[in-house]
């Protein structure tokens, strides 16, 4: 499910419904209402198929707020699902202190399991949850989602095409733990763009039928329409006293990596730098940043992770994050966790988390994958470090950066070495990212440990949202520079 709709005041009203079918059916239909059993409304969709499998979508009627809802999919000759539950969006007044939601990007079938099973056990302890439960009411992904591009390198799936059963059996782990009970925001990542399986390469209805985004945009409807967006790419919604921005880091920008090209011909959709600039502006106006003084951003691929810049990307969007007062960007591509400090042109702000005028971000992509190849073997150091542990012999099981470390380091692979950026990172294991937002001005960041539940780093970001603080104006080039 995802949050659908738009109220006059801005809040999410209504919610998408999404289900895959291996056969087509005569009908696609939700039914719903506000007690188990008593299905009394019925909303109708469609059905389409971009190769072999056949998904559903229904967007159900204006639904009241904050308020449980239970339904059932499907067709009346073909059958109905068992019946869930969600609760919809707040009106904004009534949810702005301490609530939370999670967040993650790189998330697969292959070493995944423990955070899909984690993010199942952060969910509110039921969905008629009263204030004092803090269950995450919302999950955001940053792309990459389910990684069925990479089917063909999972075992069994050498000799046989499993683009399409490792996308369900993703859809599946995630629908049974989170995804059908509370709105799972999704956005693009590169291996959404196509189906890179040799079985692609020499079929032509595969390669043609899986490329530029197709599956992903089949399978998940994002409240785009409600934004003027452009499919699932991109788009916004206001929960609560936050204000989410979903983008596209691979096409959505000048010189994107996959503007023109991934393994196949990738981009022609909607110009997301006009786009975001215009629904900054708009959550920028007096009334709505009042309404929802949080604007956070997540895309798939960071502005700065450890001694890296992106530079095309910090070019066509970091003075537009820092003049409308993005508090945070979220991201994941790299497949470990990262928080860095606030930064602009390259420089930290000396005031750390303590109301900076610059904009932090998170680099959360290493919930589990095929691609965490050291995931297994981390798994046998932890065991050795408890071990000595055990017997007195204590290790450090995390590196701080030091003053040669802290210093761009070009000549050294990434994972060697930490910008002047990187306040703490978490390499070779497996976790999510836990956002509590505390008040209109405070809100904390938990990055937990997911195979063990610790949580291995917390961060606490304060920004004074008075009326009149944004927009900003940037400072000079020559003026940051010298921070």
């Amino acid at each position: 499910i995802a949050l659908a709709g738009k109220s006059e005041d801005g809040d999410s009203n209504s919610m998408n419904i999404m289900w895959n079918t291996k056969v087509s059916t005569s009908t696609t239909i939700a039914k719903y209402g506000l007690q188990s059993g008593n299905l009394d409304e019925i909303a109708k969709g469609d059905n389409s198929a971009y190769y072999i499998t056949y998904n559903h979508q229904v967007t159900l009627g204006e639904l009241k707020a904050d308020t449980v809802y239970y339904y059932s999919v499907g067709d009346e000759d073909g059958g109905f699902s068992e019946e869930r539950s969600f609760r919809t969006a707040p009106l904004s007044n009534n949810l702005r202190n301490n609530w939370s939601f999670a967040y993650l990007a790189d998330l697969g079938v292959v070493n995944g399991a423990s955070t899909t099973e984690y993010i199942g056990k952060m969910l509110p302890s039921s969905t008629e949850n009263d204030e004092k439960d803090n269950g995450v009411r919302l999950v955001w992904h940053g792309g990459d989602v389910g990684y069925a591009d990479d089917s063909f390198l999972h075992y069994g799936c050498y000799a046989k095409f499993c683009y399409e059963d490792a996308f369900d059996e993703y859809m599946i782990a995630a629908s049974k733990q989170w995804a059908t009970q509370v709105p799972y925001m999704t956005m693009p990542g590169n291996h959404e763009a196509d189906c890179h399986s040799p079985a692609c390469f020499v079929v032509k209805e595969r390669r043609e039928n899986l490329s530029n985004f197709t599956a992903y945009n089949s399978r998940f409807h994002m409240p785009s329409k409600e934004v003027n967006g452009s499919l699932s790419m991109h788009y916004s919604f206001n929960y609560g006293n936050v204000h989410f921005i979903s983008m596209d880091t691979e096409t959505g920008f000048p010189n994107a990596p996959l503007s023109k090209r991934y393994v196949f011909p990738c981009g022609g959709f909607q110009d997301q730098m006009k786009w975001i600039e215009n629904d900054l502006i708009k959550a920028n106006l007096p009334e709505n940043r009042k309404k929802q003084p949080w604007i956070l951003v997540a895309g798939h691929r960071p502005m700065y992770s450890m001694n890296q810049i992106n530079i095309d990307f910090q070019i066509a969007l970091e003075d537009i994050f820092y003049k409308y007062g993005v508090d945070l960007y979220f991201t994941g591509h790299k497949h470990y966790y990262s928080r860095n400090y606030p930064t602009y042109n390259g420089i930290v702000e000396q005031e750390g988390y303590n109301n900076p005028k610059s904009t932090s971000s998170i680099v959360a992509g290493g919930s589990g994958n095929d691609e965490m190849t050291d995931v297994q073997r981390r798994l046998k150091q932890d065991k050795e470090n408890a071990r000595d542990i055990a017997e007195g012999i204590q290790k450090p099981t995390n590196i701080e950066p030091d003053d040669n470390s802290m210093k761009l380091a070009n000549n050294k692979k990434e994972a060697d070495s930490f910008g002047p950026w990187t306040a703490i990172q978490d390499q070779n294991q497996v976790g999510v990212t836990k956002v509590t937002i505390i008040d209109d001005d405070h809100l904390r960041v938990d990055y937990i440990r997911t195979k063990t539940g610790e949580i291995f780093d917390t961060m606490t970001l304060y920004r004074d949202h008075s009326p009149g603080k944004f927009p900003q104006e940037l400072p000079s080039k020559s003026t940051s520079s010298s921070n």
